[in-house]
């Protein structure tokens, strides 16, 4: 539809009109001259024409670049060398050593009911604390068992199951074994990220259960974060249940502030304060308060802290600048990684960003 608005109008067929610099509509009538015309355009389009931004080619490139490196990396011969280097065992028992090291504690049910309890029972959110623990217990559990059960099989213990035998292959390739990656529901380049990230998971939902609810939430450390923002609607509708709100007509109400983490002192009176979001085609100009377009070669921008509470959708005011970025877990944008839409102040129709692809994004990898 946007491309339609934009480029499927009168105006094209205006005097002097022109999709990009070089790029205008022939004159005339010839075949032989708008074939000529055709022919004498650029073989590689500038992703302006397009209306992208030019970093967008480098993105192309780059995603390439990674394809061609995962090819030779799979092609690769996975069988020990015959020299006196290390083993291709050996890496993988450092990798286990080094992973199981790191491995946070096994959360213990009793306790995890005391401290949810201390934090004011079954409410929304805590509600999701819970559930969200669950989850992270069964991450933990898998690891564990996955890391004791490699270092028997290696050692001729047990037999290499074909789970087994998969995470040596990616454990040996610094990758995510995919047990791992479908217990998790987490997808990540390499095993850097991804354990980095599991590790920050368990640091946000222990200092959540031990500490209180944080005054700011990292949203890319939730297995569910629609369940998150779910329970923050919920919690929003209790605080005016004297006006009869019902969480069905309730909708997400956001607002950027021009703060970072580390600057929030307290929770918001009302909703969420959420941080972590990358925009993806543009970036956040603070002094503006408003959506600019991108540094040239700076692919992300962080977004600052983001308030995210509820109000009745028909309270719900349109502003034909606002631009409803869709937010995604990572960047391969499909239905099963969106998460919700962020309104964002802009000075420019929601067209220009739209034919820019700007979305929000949990993680960059």
């Amino acid at each position: 539809n946007t491309y339609g608005q934009a480029w499927l109008a009168p105006r094209v067929m205006d005097a002097g009109f022109e999709f990009f610099k070089g790029y205008k509509v022939p004159s005339g009538q010839d075949i032989e001259a708008y074939r000529k015309y055709v022919e004498g355009l650029p073989l590689v389009d500038n992703p302006e024409v397009f209306g992208m931004h030019s970093n967008a080619d480098l993105v192309f490139r780059t995603a390439q670049t990674a394809q061609v490196l995962s090819t030779i990396l799979d092609i690769s011969p996975k069988d020990s060398g015959g020299g006196t280097g290390e083993s291709r065992e050996d890496v993988v028992l450092r990798e286990v050593e080094s992973l199981e090291s790191k491995l946070p504690p096994d959360y213990r049910g009793d306790d995890v009911k005391a401290g949810i309890k201390a934090l004011g029972g079954q409410k929304p959110l805590n509600i999701c604390l819970g559930q969200e623990i669950d989850r992270l217990q069964k991450v933990i559990s898998v690891l564990r068992s996955t890391l004791s059960n490699l270092k028997l099989a290696i050692a001729g213990t047990i037999v290499m199951s074909a789970d087994l035998a998969d995470a040596v292959d990616s454990l040996f390739l610094a990758r995510v074994p995919p047990l791992w990656t479908k217990v998790s529901d987490f997808v990540a380049p390499t095993m850097g990220v991804w354990f980095g990230n599991i590790l920050l998971r368990a640091e946000q939902l222990t200092g959540w259960l031990k500490n209180g609810r944080p005054n700011c939430f990292w949203l890319t450390g939730f297995f569910n974060p629609q369940g998150f923002l779910t329970a923050n609607r919920q919690e929003v509708c209790r605080k005016h249940s004297k006006e009869n709100w019902a969480l069905d007509d309730v909708v997400n109400l956001t607002k950027v502030f021009n703060f970072e983490r580390e600057e929030v002192r307290k929770g918001p009176d009302e909703g969420i304060y959420i941080y972590g979001l990358y925009l993806d085609g543009c970036r956040w100009d603070k002094q503006a308060n408003k959506l600019v377009d991108s540094t040239p070669k700076v692919i992300f921008a962080p977004l600052p802290v983001l308030l995210v509470t509820g109000q009745l959708q028909g309270d719900k005011k349109a502003d034909m600048y606002n631009y409803s970025c869709p937010c995604y877990k990572n960047p391969k944008r499909t239905g099963l990684n969106f998460i919700f839409d962020v309104d964002l102040r802009s000075e420019d129709p929601p067209q220009r960003w739209i034919l820019r692809g700007v979305a929000l994004l949990c993680s960059k990898e």
